[in-house]
């Protein structure tokens, strides 16, 4: 019994340090991002929606790589 209750903790530590990487990935994109529109002057904010979109498919990978690796 305590190896299954040693075994859910230690998933519960790992999901959620990987939810706080995807979300420090995320906003690092979008931060990223929004510095290059100001700093190139652009209009549209075409280098936030690309750097954004990436990171979360690379979030999104690698969720699913984490979760098949078990």
């Amino acid at each position: 019994m305590t190896k299954n209750k040693n075994r859910s903790s230690n998933d519960y530590v790992r999901y959620s340090a990987l939810a706080f990487e995807m979300f420090a990935l995320i906003l690092a994109a979008v931060l990223g991002g929004r510095w290059l529109d100001e700093y190139w002057g652009l209009e549209n904010p075409i280098m936030t929606l690309i750097l954004s979109l990436t990171s979360v498919i690379v979030a999104i990978f690698l969720l699913i790589r984490t979760l098949t690796s078990r």
